[in-house]
């Protein structure tokens, strides 16, 4: 009751009251601690990086950070220049800093894709002499970017869709392709799934979940959105993952594929290999933004640029990467800087259009600074620093890989081509007229040419 009798008494007392100082002090304390918390975290968010030290790539030039953070949209202010994330230095050592973030590779598990990176290395090598011999009629490689391909593949889970560009042998490998396999596509033989159809290493496996290689470029992107989707509405603890190149990055499905993941909250990882180069095209003649990275923030994704030459890094990127698209629905970019070492394929000349001097002084060139700083001999520094790997281990894997391509290859080159009657499969459920005429028009060639024609590439039409 006392209180009650005094409220009407203290009211005229409050509302006299310099109300200002009460609200300001309140709102002073407020602004004081948001203004800390922004302090930290600003300094949280500020990469940490080595004294001096910055990426010399030829897609994209920035600082190199021991942050593994994904950049937000709505939430970071994205720098000029996206930092690029790292774990090891070019001779294999863990970065200060970056402790923490080196992923959890059992010594089997890293082997595996030390083992996997040099079979990728090797096949190139043979196929690509087949394809100059006239043994095989194209083919491309992948050297000097086995760790984005491999690192990637093994931070993910085997069921998540993997839908490729063409530089993804890391991937195939990992995910159980033999080297018979592969050859038998680009051999265009009888024993190819796809009965030669398709251009050498256009490939894909049901079973492996990863979809067949497409020619149209950028195409695998707004296919990886609704793959994803549909993942998500059925509520599978799956992602999907598109490769492309930064030249494919140019093609008008990649920012419609961002925009329409970011809308409808695709769980998906967009994975853009910088290498430096396009076919014919140098990155310069490309574009004039800071690489790829900030197109992801741009269209609503968290976005990270990591070095694909160090194959810890990626392979911690990409969990991490995964993590988001599963727990929050959305989807996520990964820029991996690289470098091709080799021409974009065997109907390209990179000598018109590819920087010949090294980015510092003391190298020949500029592929060679870069071969000296490979994913392959980075990661086996690292290896060998942890007592897992020595040069008698990888002369050994190199000489099997080897001995592998070649048999892989010598049994394709002798292996039967696809029979005729493919030309008319696996596109209509039922042949129309024209297909019709067509069948029947070749069936009566070989009728009457019998002696040019083997009885298998008859069979069946």
């Amino acid at each position: 009751m006392r209180s009650l009798r005094s409220l009407p008494r203290r009211l005229p007392q409050l509302a006299r009251a310099p109300r200002r100082s009460l609200c300001t002090a309140r709102l002073s304390d407020l602004e004081l601690e948001n203004a800390r918390l922004r302090e930290e975290i600003a300094r949280l968010r500020q990469p940490t990086r080595p004294t001096g030290e910055s990426t010399l790539f030829v897609g994209a030039k920035s600082s190199y950070t021991t942050s593994m953070d994904f950049w937000y949209p709505h939430v970071d202010n994205v720098p000029a220049a996206m930092p690029c994330f790292r774990i090891m230095d070019d001779l294999g050592r863990v970065v200060p800093g970056a402790e923490a973030h080196v992923p959890a590779l059992s010594r089997e598990h890293a082997l595996a894709c030390m083992h996997t990176m040099l079979r990728v290395n090797e096949f190139d090598k043979i196929f690509l002499d087949a394809q100059r011999q006239g043994r095989i009629s194209f083919y491309l490689t992948g050297r000097g970017e086995e760790g984005a391909t491999v690192g990637s593949a093994a931070a993910l889970q085997p069921d998540d869709w993997v839908l490729p560009q063409y530089r993804e042998l890391g991937v195939f490998f990992w995910r159980g392709f033999t080297f018979q396999e592969v050859a038998n596509q680009l051999c265009a033989t009888a024993h190819d799934p796809a009965h030669g159809r398709q251009l050498p290493l256009h490939i894909g496996s049901k079973e492996r979940c990863i979809l067949y290689v497409k020619s149209t470029l950028a195409t695998q992107a707004p296919h990886a959105t609704g793959v994803a989707l549909h993942m998500k509405r059925t509520r599978q603890p799956r992602i999907s993952i598109a490769y492309f190149g930064e030249g494919t990055a140019s093609h008008g499905d990649i920012p419609s594929a961002l925009n329409i993941a970011a809308v409808h909250g695709s769980p998906m990882i967009f994975f853009c290999r910088n290498n430096g180069y396009a076919i014919s095209t140098n990155a310069k003649d490309q574009y004039r933004s800071d690489g790829i990275a900030p197109r992801g923030p741009a269209f609503g994704l968290p976005t990270i640029r990591i070095d694909g030459n160090d194959l810890l890094a990626v392979v911690a990127a990409t969990k991490k990467a995964r993590d988001i698209c599963l727990n929050e629905g959305r989807p996520c970019l990964i820029e991996a800087m690289t470098y091709r070492i080799g021409a974009h394929s065997t109907s390209d000349d990179d000598t018109k259009y590819r920087t010949r001097d090294a980015p510092i002084e003391g190298w020949d060139s500029e592929r060679a600074f870069w071969e000296a700083r490979s994913p392959i001999i980075r990661f086996g520094r690292y290896l060998a620093s942890r007592g897992w790997w020595n040069t008698q281990m990888e002369d050994y894997l190199r000489t099997q890989a080897r001995r592998d391509a070649i048999a892989s290859l010598n049994v394709a080159s002798q292996a039967p081509r696809p029979a005729a009657v493919h030309m008319f499969t696996d596109v209509y459920d039922k042949l129309d007229w024209n297909g019709e005429q067509q069948r029947a028009a070749l069936r009566e060639h070989f009728e009457r040419y019998p002696e040019h024609y083997s009885e298998w590439s008859r069979e069946g039409l």
